[in-house]
């Protein structure tokens, strides 16, 4: 049979009006899968691959670069100690600094990024357009087009810069465009003169780090020598590093989208199977009628592989597009938090790889459902036999007890869990459903022919592959939608917990008004508090110090505590310890508690000593551990004493001011601020306790944002699948309820029949959904706690269970009552 052959029988086929509509239900069920799993694609890549953009385009061809381990930099005479060594090719000065720009339509945090005017051409391609005589002669900022259009801002305007307590103005020499800098158009960045960028910030003198181009065959010799010169003091790591560190920041996030988009994914792809179910009848049909005519078994595989790769195709090709306009309306909020520590644009990266992966998911479902439903053409029984049965509850029991294992023994491998619990879910839903079909044929009146007929329908065994297709999707979103928002809440209340603890170390803060920075990493120069202190209503007030601080190949949140703060640690954020031991050895000094995973990655347990590699590298012991206090590389806490010592410096990052009992937060809050307008710090702006609380739970939701938007895809892609599938399924029996209206039976009694029988279905699977949507909430809670160290509340979210339990199962039932009253409406015939 020719290919030409086998296109004009498909075309034949696709002329009964059932047949196309069935095949186009097939195909959209294959485009959601489709679209969700390439729209979870693009987010991942576009995450990391915006900072990866970015590095690039800052270090060019550099191969190392020596790096501070401070905010405050080092000094230029390193450059010229980098210079002089054998082997390098050219070293070129860096200065990084965040700042604020303030213009007409509001204010964004950037990354402001300088360079000498003689290195830019070995610089990358977001310094190499200027000319040398261009960041020589300037004094002043340049920005890419969107950055710039964000804060209303236009070429030649006067710009203020909040840098540290001050705001000072800035010129914008030049707006950059997406031909200029290409994909960086997109990130958060100003771009200067490195003379005129260190008077800007009030780093004379100071360079952030020095880029480092090597000789061919000079590797060893040039690396060697860059330790020398860093002396332990600063670092020495590939040019590209900031993008290893952004990735290993980024995992808890791109693991969750990953999980579940694949979830979402599943429940498209089972709304695909059961569409093609709905055929199957037909395609067993055509199977035998090949036969007859005696066509090659070879050739009867060449249609239905046909009849796949056309569903697939269609499906893959609507998918992209639907996963195109999902990746711009729900994937396309970064987590802002990850921003105070790395530059995250908000470019969209399409790779390849996502392209090709969601293709062939589409390609196998679309096989998958043609292929598998045709064992009956080879005159096997519809149902499967009862050792297959056996079988199937014996290996759905082994899964149930391998996740248990695996959350219990390690709970690093919950990806793996959480596939192992689908299956297990999956592989025991026909024996749940059996159970439960037979629970309501016991449970019902005798006399009551609407249940009657819906049993019989249900025990049918050419009936019965739908059905479990139809509960099997109706699972898989209720357990995907209890698993994510009930781990989501479990997360929410953990960082609510910790970002109170946080928050609590003041009544009020000051810090810099870029806004953007809750954690407070950034240092400013110390102020004079004595006119503070002497406020009404104002008890005391003291430095927060905070910062990043690069451990191996994490970005961690170091934190030393305002001297005020009688508990620097709660019981929320303690992972393993005595609380009150921990809490008098950080007052005390010479302690340092870290989170889990970092203790974890470094085999460092409490009392153990651990070298934190700061700007004067010191030694400490471990007091306890503790989660990541939401940032997901891990967290270390010092005390004021031991950070001032290990950063070599006391600039604060923050101020707390704690108050008299009974003076007015909002009152005194109000005075500070005209305090410090009067005396020139314009750049500082103060909050209140539960304004800075809340400001930082706002955060952590919008970094779970992707996650939300996930949720409510999930649970609408299950009504969607459940509901149309089952509908299409009662409008193709018009005939059989036509018949049966010849037997005397009432529309009321087969309108009824139809909603037992969706009942049933849909409630059995969305029942056994909860169950294991319970089970594995907990799971990637567990997991989360242990593996990443989020703070985490552990609870059995039943609430969240029974909401997706309710969504699935009401809204779906609900379109297959209408759907069902308009197939009773067919009128009597033999």
């Amino acid at each position: 049979m020719s290919l030409y052959a086998v296109v004009h029988l498909y075309r034949v086929r696709l002329k009964a009006r059932f047949v196309l509509v069935q095949e186009l239900f097939a195909v959209l069920g294959i485009a959601v899968g489709v679209g969700l799993l390439f729209a979870s694609q693009v987010a991942t890549a576009s995450l990391g691959g915006s900072v990866a953009q970015l590095t690039n385009g800052v270090i060019g061809q550099s191969r190392y670069q020596i790096e501070a381990r401070s905010a405050g930099g080092f000094g230029e005479r390193v450059l010229g100690e980098v210079q002089a060594l054998p082997g390098v090719r050219a070293a070129v000065p860096v200065l990084e600094r965040q700042i604020g720009l303030v213009g007409p339509a509001g204010r964004r945090a950037v990354y402001l990024f300088a360079t000498e005017p003689r290195d830019v051409h070995f610089a990358g391609q977001l310094l190499r357009h200027f000319t040398p005589s261009q960041l020589a002669g300037d004094r002043a900022i340049v920005l890419p087009a969107p950055l710039a259009g964000a804060i209303g801002a236009g070429q030649l305007q006067v710009l203020e810069a909040q840098v540290g307590s001050h705001l000072v103005r800035t010129l914008l020499a030049a707006v950059l465009s997406s031909s200029e800098i290409g994909p960086l158009i997109h990130s958060p960045v100003a771009v200067a003169p490195l003379r005129y960028a260190q008077s800007l910030v009030g780093m004379q003198g100071r360079l952030s780090r020095v880029l480092v181009q090597v000789r061919p065959g000079r590797e060893a010799e040039v690396l060697s020598g860059l330790r020398r010169i860093a002396a332990g003091h600063l670092n020495v790591e590939p040019a590209d590093f900031d993008a290893t560190l952004f990735d290993q920041a980024a995992i808890p996030v791109n693991q969750s989208v990953s999980v579940f988009s694949a979830i979402c994914a599943l429940v498209g792809f089972m709304f695909a199977f059961c569409a093609v179910l709905l055929t199957a009848h037909l395609r067993r049909q055509l199977v035998s009628e090949l036969r007859l005519l005696g066509t090659p078994p070879r050739q009867i595989v060449r249609v239905l592989l046909f009849d796949a790769a056309a569903l697939g195709v269609v499906g893959a090709l609507l998918g992209l597009a639907l996963g195109d306009l999902l990746s711009l309306l729900v994937f396309s909020a970064s987590p802002e938090f990850l921003s105070i520590a790395f530059p995250i644009g908000s470019q969209r990266i399409i790779t390849w790889q996502s392209v090709a992966l969601a293709v062939l998911a589409g390609l196998a479902a679309a096989a998958i459902g043609v292929l598998v439903p045709l064992r009956g053409a080879q005159g096997r029984p519809h149902g499967p036999s009862g050792s297959l049965r056996r079988a199937a509850r014996a290996a759905g029991l082994a899964c149930l007890v391998a996740t248990t294992v695996i959350v219990l023994a390690a709970p690093s491998a919950s990806l793996i869990a959480i596939v192992t619990l689908l299956l297990a879910a999956l592989l025991l839903l026909p024996a749940l459903l059996d159970a439960g079909v037979s629970l309501f044929a016991r449970l019902q009146r005798p006399g009551s022919p609407a249940a009657a007929l819906a049993i019989v329908e249900l025990r049918s065994p050419a009936a019965r592959m739908r059905m479990l297709a139809i509960a099997a999707t109706a699972a898989i979103a209720v357990i995907g939608g209890a698993m994510l928002q009930g781990s989501r809440s479990n997360l929410q209340a953990g960082l609510a917990a910790s970002f109170h603890k946080i928050s609590s170390a003041g009544d009020l803060w000051v810090a810099p008004a870029t806004g953007d920075n809750l954690f407070a990493t950034v240092p400013f120069q110390e102020i004079p508090l004595a006119p503070l202190r002497r406020l009404p209503g104002v008890r005391a007030v003291s430095a927060y110090r905070a910062s990043f601080l690069n451990i191996g190949d994490r970005r961690v949140y170091a934190e030393a505590s305002p001297a005020t703060t009688p508990t620097p640690l709660a019981a929320i954020q303690l992972s393993e310890g005595n609380l009150a031991l921990a809490n008098a050895r950080l007052r005390s000094g010479g302690w340092v508690v870290l989170s889990t995973a970092l203790a974890a990655e470094h085999h460092v347990g409490i009392g153990q000593r651990f070298t934190l590699p700061t700007a004067r590298p010191m030694t400490l012991r471990v007091a306890a551990l503790i989660t990541d206090l939401g940032w997901p590389a891990g967290a270390v806490i010092v005390s004021p004493a031991d950070y001032v010592a290990g950063w070599g410096s006391a600039e604060p990052s923050a101020y707390t001011v704690v108050l008299d009992s009974g003076a007015s937060p909002v009152r005194v809050a109000a005075e500070v601020r005209r305090t410090l307008a009067r005396m020139g710090y314009t750049g500082l702006a103060v909050q209140t306790e539960r304004r800075h609380e809340q400001l930082e739970l706002a955060s952590g939701h919008q970094g779970l944002a992707r996650l939300t938007g996930m949720a409510l895809l999930l649970l609408l892609a299950g009504v969607l699948a459940s509901a149309s599938t089952m509908g299409a399924a009662v409008w193709q029996r018009r005939r059989a309820l036509a018949r049966l209206k010849v037997q005397g039976l009432q529309r009321r009694l087969l309108w009824r029949s139809l909603l037992w029988e969706s009942t049933v279905v849909l409630g059995l699977g969305c029942l056994v959904g909860v169950a294991f949507g319970i089970m594995g909430q907990l799971l990637v809670s567990r997991a989360l706690l242990i593996v990443t160290g989020f703070p985490i509340v552990i609870s059995l979210a039943l609430p969240t269970a029974l909401a997706s339990f309710a969504v699935v199962a009401l809204a779906a039932s609900a379109i297959v009552a209408v759907s069902g009253y308009r197939a009773t409406a067919v009128p009597a015939r033999p």
